[in-house]
């Protein structure tokens, strides 16, 4: 693994630094990481620490949002048949989940859904999957967190006479946009000021527009009252740090206040999920680290559906069933993937020299490449992508199915875009795209993709970590650690506050022969997951952590939690 280059943070205006301090009650290193961040009026401090539902844009800013809910309300008082299609990571689960809750409410009884299974289908909306909602019947289909690329897919519902309303936020290409009503903030006529919501955040766009019309038009009763969408904000909050989108401005709010949800009073696959994974307050930590990982491995390994189930499920005793048996899904992916990053290890070693991995294997499951080339992205620090070979649905050609990881140096989807003619299908984001291709095209696309990188990446690649600042052991209050804990939710884009300070001189204890703990005295304790092989050969000089509370049969701990580390003879 290539080491990371340490940088510390500049030094604040000491006058801003005090005036946050005496403004906000806070302490002064945490007073430094906002302004670090960008946050220096009240204004923004307030809406950053305090997010507000009321800040949430109008959901008409989004293009074709009103020809989306006239659409979607004809259908829900003429009773038509209405299929929600969704993706099979959580980001399409929740936002399904979400679609069909809602929409029950409504009063529509007429309801399904779809998620194409991954082996068999493919992603979202496909020659395959439509395949499967032409057997449905279904009047309208709503497409939740894809449909974007699907262009051809969406032309043959309609002209079966199917009604179509596309909601997604991935990337639009030009040449491949549905016709129809497409609700997405990263359509290219699409004015909507935040192009960052995930996909389960389009879908609730959709239902608080639908919401207001209802309300409008006199539809909420007392037989069928208003549903409060706060009840929702559980699975936005899930779905968007689930998708690692960037979590400020409307992603920080729906996620803020749909922690908030899941702490007071949470649906029972929540405290299911509480229980089964012994988790006392639920964090965007727990989120993208606990319950999505088991709630995707149903999608990676299996079908979603069951997953989708269980957010919905007001039954204990099947609730319970289904954790059990993602959990067992988890465990048997985890496996899987261990057994695979073995593998590509070895294929990447006779790579080093390239500008990208690329690196195909029969060994290879598709629902686990993205994972494997996110740890292969880690290792190297270059753009990877990992192939599978599959029979191709429709011929008895085989065909190669990538996922895609990416460096902030390199965007993903621009370097895909560049061999475009040689692909299959392609889509997703800058640090995480998907691909197909012929296995006849890999080799001219191996060629296409790394003069691609040769042109936008620098000569020399470095991963870089930067630090908040630097500790010494007395700093380690609680009052310090509750007051960073105000800057959460942590994710992408409001990343956990990271300091540097110096390893003990003691010897650390092994935890189940991986693991290594420094306990430092009764209330500061430092983790460092799966080190006891490099430190035990190496022991570090310094260690760069993230600071929290580990609460165990009533007692709180502060924790450090080791993300990297160094010897003194490291360059900085």
């Amino acid at each position: 693994m290539l080491q990371k280059k340490w940088h510390e943070s500049p030094a604040m205006d000491p006058d801003e630094v005090k005036r946050l301090c005496r403004e906000w009650e806070m302490h002064p290193r945490v007073a430094e990481i906002l302004l670090r961040r960008g946050l220096k009026t009240n204004s923004e401090i307030k809406s950053f620490l305090q997010p507000s539902l009321n800040n949430l844009r109008d959901p008409y800013e989004l293009r074709m949002m009103q020809e989306a809910v006239d659409l979607l309300q004809e259908a829900i008082v003429k009773n038509w048949r209405i299929v929600i299609l969704g993706d099979y990571d959580v980001d399409g689960i929740t936002a399904t989940a979400l679609m069909l809750e809602f929409l029950q409410k409504c009063g529509c009884l007429n309801l399904d859904f779809f998620i194409p299974n991954r082996i068999k289908h493919g992603y979202g909306l496909t020659e395959a999957s439509t395949d499967i909602l032409l057997e449905m019947n279904p009047d309208l289909v709503i497409t939740v967190d894809n449909g974007i690329t699907a262009a051809n897919e969406v032309q043959r519902l309609n002209d079966e006479g199917i009604k179509t309303i596309v909601t997604d936020h991935h990337l639009a290409d030009p040449n491949l946009l549905p016709a129809g009503i497409v609700v997405n903030p990263n359509h290219p006529e699409c004015p909507y000021p935040f192009k960052k919501i995930s996909g389960c955040g389009v879908a609730l766009k959709l239902i608080m527009a639908l919401r207001k019309t209802f309300r409008e038009s006199g539809r909420w009763t007392t037989e069928r009252p208003e549903p409060n969408l706060r009840d929702s904000l559980d699975l936005a909050a899930l779905g968007t740090v689930a998708d690692v989108v960037p979590l400020w401005d409307e992603n920080r709010i729906l996620t803020y206040h749909g922690l908030l949800v899941m702490n007071e009073k949470p649906r029972l696959a929540i405290q299911v999920l509480q229980r089964l994974k012994k988790v006392k307050t639920i964090t965007s930590r727990t989120l993208g680290f606990q319950f999505a990982p088991l709630l995707n491995a149903a999608g990676r390994l299996v079908d979603a559906d069951m997953a989708v189930h269980f957010l919905l499920s007001d039954d204990l005793q099947e609730a319970e069933s289904m954790a059990q048996k993602l959990d067992a899904t988890n465990l048997e992916r985890r496996k899987k993937e261990g057994e695979m990053l073995e593998t590509a290890l070895n294929l990447a070693e006779k790579q080093k020299s390239d500008p990208a991995l690329i690196l195909v294997s029969p060994e290879f499951h598709e629902g686990i490449n993205g994972i494997v080339a996110t740890r292969l992205v880690e290792r190297f620090y270059k753009p990877v992508i990992i192939f599978s070979e599959r029979d191709a649905s429709d011929s008895a050609e085989k065909k190669l199915k990538g996922s895609g990881r990416s460096i902030p140096e390199l965007h993903l989807k621009d370097a895909l875009s560049a061999c475009s003619d040689l692909l299959l299908r392609f889509g997703g984001h800058a640090a995480a795209a998907g691909c197909s291709l012929l296995p006849e095209k890999l080799t001219e696309f191996r060629k296409r993709f790394f003069a691609f990188c040769h042109e936008n990446l620098p000569e020399m690649l470095e991963p870089n970590l930067q630090l908040d600042g630097i500790l010494d052991f007395p700093d380690l209050t609680n009052t310090f650690v509750e007051q960073l804990d105000r800057l959460q939710p942590f994710g992408e884009g409001n990343q956990e506050p990271l300091f540097s300070v110096n390893a003990p001189k003691t010897p650390f204890m092994s935890l189940k022969e991986v693991h290594v703990k420094w306990q430092l005295n009764g209330n500061v304790e430092i983790i460092g997951w799966n080190r006891a092989d490099t430190f035990t050969e190496k022991p570090p000089s310094q260690l760069a952590v993230n600071l929290g509370f580990n609460e165990f049969r009533g007692r709180r701990k502060i924790q450090l939690n080791i993300q990297d580390s160094r010897i003194w003879n490291q360059p900085k």
